[in-house]
């Protein structure tokens, strides 16, 4: 359900949103043809699809979540931590005639990259990966698994990494990376996730009994030079898409009491 949703919803180029809104539009102008509403809809839903594809627009909706986040520089940052726990941003897997292919999300690549400078900065005897099976209807393998994959590439040590398959999402990490951080006596250590994403995922740590450090991954590939401010593109929409998703994420984590 909660793939559906972001999948289907929580974009702001939904195939699905677009459709209701014109069907809306379309109803609302054959019932009352002289009526200025739909015309001040349709308008409204295009200034904020335009306003979220272009940098200005996706830039303050990732302001509002990544407030405060910071990237560990030093060993000092980190404060004692001997330890990095990535959290999984997604995989893309297809299937065919029995065999499997599994590639990291532009956001999981991402917060890679940042476990494996952050491993090497302080240091780090371990790295835990945390990402099973979000949804069986779209992902066949745990996305923890070709994450490790990707942080050898990078490289951090296979021995130096361990893996938790068990956590569907942000509410599951805590309980699901304790048995690794217990077996591996961690007290310490340096969580890494998207921008958008950090806050909540320290709040969820925090609020299981954890007191971790944060350092965000990039929000895009640093190769990339930045659009023009008033250009839409696809990436600035990647941005705000995710942005949407963990506004809404934060609002039913408040709701049921999991911050």
């Amino acid at each position: 359900m909660i793939t559906f949703l972001k999948a289907s919803l929580l974009r702001f180029d939904s195939p699905l949103v677009f459709v209701i809104v014109l069907a809306v539009v379309a109803m609302w102008w054959w019932r009352r043809p002289a009526s200025r509403g739909p015309w001040r809809l349709l308008v409204a839903f295009l200034a904020v699809f335009y306003l979220a594809a272009t940098p200005v627009g996706a830039g303050v909706l990732v302001a509002g979540l990544s407030r405060g986040t910071t990237s560990i520089a030093t060993r000092e940052d980190a404060h004692g931590a001997d330890a990095v726990v990535l959290l999984s941003g997604g995989v893309d897997t297809v299937r065919s005639a029995d065999v499997v292919l599994t590639q990291v999300s532009a956001a999981s690549a991402l917060r890679v990259l940042e476990a494996a400078r952050v491993y090497k900065v302080i240091g780090a005897r371990v790295v835990i990966v945390s990402g099973g099976i979000a949804d069986e209807q779209y992902e066949l393998r745990p996305e923890a698994e070709q994450m490790a994959a990707a942080l050898v590439a990078a490289g951090v040590p296979a021995g130096a990494i361990a893996l938790d398959l068990l956590a569907k999402n942000t509410f599951d990490h805590p309980r699901t990376v304790r048995p690794l951080l217990e077996a591996n006596h961690v007290s310490q250590f340096v969580i890494v996730t998207a921008p958008t994403h950090m806050r909540r995922a320290l709040a969820v740590f925090r609020a299981a009994g954890f007191d971790p450090i944060g350092s965000v991954s990039l929000l895009r590939s640093d190769h990339l030079h930045p659009p023009p401010l008033l250009l839409p593109n696809d990436d600035s929409l990647r941005l705000a898409n995710q942005s949407l998703y963990d506004y809404a994420a934060w609002m039913y984590y408040w709701a049921r009491g999991r911050l």
